[in-house]
């Protein structure tokens, strides 16, 4: 009985240390929060990756491998052929407006034209699934875009139906969430639903905090810094920063 119940205490043990936030001391890692805030600064030089993949905060990184760690068991033992990748992490402002200005000039193509759209209409288009540079959670290190950006590939059938099922069922107990779930549930508000990104919610729910309080104190400001910025007014940045999952904001 007194084996049974040794057992069963470091059992909890291991499990309680094991699942706990990993955060590093100093949040910000040495950046200056308004730079680390708007990715203006380079990762290489602070966060850690897997090779091959995207750059994550180091205590990010614990964190996924863990997480990884405990989906290849399931995985294996469901024979199943998906393993967890990481297709995009950090992106400095820098990236970002590469990308949201490609898109905004037609360079990139989107699933929706922008032919003949006005400046306004272009943006909303690019809203749909992207940051504008300065308000993406790309900047933070905190965020993972998981294995294809089609949501079908996570759908029922899909190649990597077994892992979001996983992933909605564990991600959790390692601080992970999904920050763009289902429009309805996010008050039709934000991005469109996207089943491949995943955050790391004990740093990213502080970082929105704080991003939060300097944009209304303007130390963080959008316009004139990329094209359509314009027409974004004040009220747009903070919906698309807010709009997202509810177990994604909490403390």
């Amino acid at each position: 009985m007194i084996s049974y119940l040794k057992y069963f205490y470091f059992t909890i043990l291991f499990i309680y240390i094991y699942c706990q936030p990993i955060v590093s001391e100093d949040i910000y890692l040495g950046i200056p929060k308004e730079k680390y805030l708007v990715g203006d600064y380079s990762g290489s030089k602070v966060f850690k990756n897997r090779i091959g993949e995207g750059f994550m905060r180091p205590d990010v990184l614990i964190a996924f491998e863990k997480m990884v760690s405990a989906y290849e068991k399931d995985r294996e033992a469901a024979k199943n052929s998906e393993k967890l990748v990481v297709k995009s992490a950090f992106r400095s402002n820098f990236d970002q407006k590469v990308i949201w200005e490609e898109k905004f000039t037609g360079k990139r193509k989107m699933k929706k034209s922008i032919e003949s759209k006005k400046p306004e209409e272009i943006v909303s288009i690019i809203l749909e699934y992207s940051s504008a540079p300065g308000t993406s959670r790309h900047h933070w290190g905190t965020d993972l875009d998981l294995n294809s950006f089609e949501n079908s590939y996570f759908e029922k059938g899909g190649k990597g139906e077994f892992l979001y099922t996983w992933l909605q069922k564990n991600a959790k107990s390692f601080g992970f969430c999904q920050p763009y779930n289902e429009l309805s549930e996010r008050e039709n508000k934000g991005y469109f639903l996207e089943r491949w990104h995943w955050s790391y919610q004990p740093i990213s729910s502080k970082l929105m905090e704080d991003w939060l309080e300097l944009y209304k104190e303007k130390k963080i400001t959008i316009k004139g810094k990329f094209l359509g910025s314009e027409t974004m007014g004040e009220d747009l940045p903070l919906i698309y920063v807010t709009s997202i999952n509810k177990t994604c904001k909490e403390n």
